[in-house]
């Protein structure tokens, strides 16, 4: 006979029985949310029958969607882990199930697994291991199409045929794209849910999307592709949590960083991903790697994500193309439906000595921080058959060095195409010395940002990440501004600090003089400081004066446009203007601006605060680029080439 016994958790709102077997109440979590059971003397087959009903009222919010963590109501249903209102066994961690919803007349339910439908009974068939159980469901419009056996679907509360379509096209593209590439699509189906709360979840085999954002036209080409990739990653091959979570990076790497790879933006994107670490996890704010579980704030996003999508990249550039995607499509085929650890995917995707595995997963999984590089002296030398380049590299970084493989472009004399070099640095101080026929004329360390590293102050341009990634932001309201303004603006400052914790927030008339080491927002068009400081947001490009910015040739006005403009100079103290001053307007800077954290000048109408002109601005001389000048030294032998 088992003797064994199981021990359970359960929301306390329900009531649970077990026939045939003894239940013993174990008792209640601190916060008296969820309730302790055991099953006592197991019977032999290990079968138990656990019968459970009672109400599940929502309560708290979760992540940044401030979505509930439960809903149960009249117009829709939530439930998932955290809902507790599925039994969660301490030493069974995963389920197969056989899902039945009896369901109102005119409503679809949404589970994991393969759906039948008996008129308003749904059923959900899920035989992979799941660590979870969804359930969704209200009153949608239903649009389903199958692609090679997949059932691909969209579901929305009001009808649009349009957009249904768009998006079950190109979700069976994605899904061909990426079966092609890692291995067959894991489930029967993939659906697109509209969510009252704007979110954007990857669930197995659907994703949960925001009203608002699954109308956004770029979200078919950004996260639709991400979500759909993360069938494979996370919810196909799981994450084990306690050894690292590998799969956003791999899965922005994928999705978002290829898509833009197709489009010849893929530098781009890098250089995004190193601006971003540095605004927000530099100086002491990031973590190892294999500590990130999930993203929690800007910092655990630059590490998580864009740290992470780096290492990736740099795999792939010392495996190759070819032998990456093979070792992509090794890595599905051996883990999937399994938990996984970073050094697991690490170790299957890397494609040197075990020693050098080793060294890898040191310096990059397990040690916080990123190599800062510069470029110290550059000088050529005539020889007889031709001319020596040499370079002295250093890192700065605290702590001892990294070893790197660092992309070197040399543009040559009489040559169209400039040449790449790949350089080892191994030392915190690196001299490196090349040979070439032609005489070097200019030089570029990691042109393409390859490489996960900090990136020189020089290196990085105004951007609004600057200011809300600095150690404190100073947002600057008018004085004179109307009730309604300075509510709005004082709405703007609490939003952002609870986003990113270094604001503080002061009125036009209190300050004397700009602190040192502080980034300053001017707001509104009647900010008395605009007075003495609109000259540091005037260059070549855009002009500033009292209610309009020129932009190139364009002109905006504080009527129709709110504006968002920074000084240029990336040397000095971050200065940015935000140009708005209708409450409701406001309001929408304050929501929107953060996800513009890239740009340098913004341009929304009035009153819609819709996007009409976005721009970065650019690094008028990079630190990690040289040009090489020719010196004739009077006296001396023949010609001599020097920096």
């Amino acid at each position: 006979m088992n003797t064994g016994s199981a021990v359970f958790t359960l929301r306390s709102s329900l009531t649970v029985k077990a026939p045939g077997v003894e239940l013993e109440l174990l008792g209640d979590t601190a916060e008296g949310r969820v309730r302790h059971y055991r099953i006592n003397r197991l019977p032999p087959d290990g079968k138990v029958q656990l019968n459970y009903e009672g109400d599940i009222a929502s309560e708290g919010t979760k992540g940044s969607f401030d979505m509930p963590e439960s809903v149960l109501r009249s117009d829709g249903v939530y439930l998932d882990g955290g809902s507790a209102w599925v039994p969660r066994f301490d030493r069974y961690l995963w389920y197969t199930f056989r899902l039945q919803v009896e369901a109102p007349t005119g409503w679809e339910i949404i589970s994991q697994g393969k759906r039948q439908q008996l008129d308003n009974r749904f059923i959900y068939d899920m035989t992979h291991p799941q660590d979870s159980i969804y359930l969704i469901g209200g009153p949608y419009k239903r649009y389903s199409q199958m692609h090679d056996e997949i059932e691909i679907m969209v579901y929305l509360y009001e009808a649009d045929a349009e957009l249904a379509t768009s998006y079950l096209q190109a979700s069976a593209e994605y899904i061909s794209l990426y079966s092609d590439w890692i291995g067959p699509y894991p489930y029967a189906k993939f659906a697109i849910v509209e969510n009252r709360w704007q979110t954007g979840y990857g669930m197995p085999s659907f994703t949960l999307l925001g009203s608002r954002v699954i109308r956004l036209p770029f979200i078919l080409y950004t996260s639709l592709p991400h979500e759909i990739l993360h069938n494979w990653w996370g919810n196909g091959v799981y994450v084990d949590f306690s050894r690292g979570n590998w799969s956003e990076g791999l899965t922005a790497y994928m999705a978002d960083h290829f898509n833009d790879e197709q489009q010849g933006k893929d530098r781009e994107y890098r250089r995004k991903a190193l601006e971003r670490y540095a605004n927000f996890a530099a100086e002491g704010r990031d973590f190892a790697l294999a500590d990130f579980s999930s993203r929690h704030d800007e910092a655990s996003q630059a590490v998580g994500y864009s740290k992470s999508m780096m290492l990736f990249h740099m795999m792939r550039r010392q495996a190759g193309d070819d032998l990456f995607k093979e070792n992509i499509r090794h890595f599905w085929q051996r883990y999937q439906f399994k938990p996984v650890g970073f050094r697991d995917v690490i170790q299957q995707l890397y494609a040197g000595s075990y020693d050098d595995y080793k060294a890898f997963v040191e310096q990059w999984l397990e040690r916080p921080g990123a190599p800062e590089i510069t470029l110290a002296e550059v000088t050529v030398k005539r020889l007889a058959d031709g001319y020596r380049l040499t370079l002295e590299i250093n890192q700065n970084q605290a702590g001892p060095s990294y070893k790197l493989q660092m992309p070197l472009q040399v543009t040559l004399e009489g040559s169209d195409q400039p040449r790449r070099e790949q350089v080892t640095l191994s030392e915190k101080h690196n001299i490196v010395e090349l040979k070439f026929e032609q005489r070097p004329q200019a030089l570029m360390l990691d042109p393409d940002y390859d490489v996960f590293r900090l990136l020189h102050p020089g290196e990085r341009p105004a951007s609004l990440g600057r200011l809300f990634g600095a150690k404190k932001q100073l947002l600057v309201m008018p004085s004179n501004a109307t009730a309604e303004q300075a509510r709005a603006w004082q709405q703007l400052a609490a939003a952002w600090s609870r986003r990113y914790n270094n604001v503080e927030f002061v009125k036009d008339s209190a300050l004397k003089k700009f602190p040192d080491d502080t980034a300053i927002w001017l707001l509104g068009w009647n900010n008395a400081l605009l007075i003495e400081h609109k000259q540091r947001f005037s260059s070549t490009s855009q002009q500033l004066s009292a209610d309009t910015a020129k932009i190139g040739n364009k002109q905006f006005n504080a009527e129709d446009h709110a504006v968002v403009l920074l000084d240029s100079d990336n040397s000095r103290t971050a200065l940015g203007f935000v140009g708005a001053d209708d409450p409701e307007v406001i309001a929408l800077m304050a929501r929107k601006l953060p996800h513009y954290s890239s740009y340098g000048v913004l341009v929304f109408n009035r009153p819609e605060a819709i996007n009409i002109m976005k721009q970065h601005l650019p690094v008028q001389v990079s630190p990690m680029a040289r040009q090489l000048a020719r010196i004739l030294h009077k006296g001396g032998r023949g010609m001599i080439d020097s920096e």
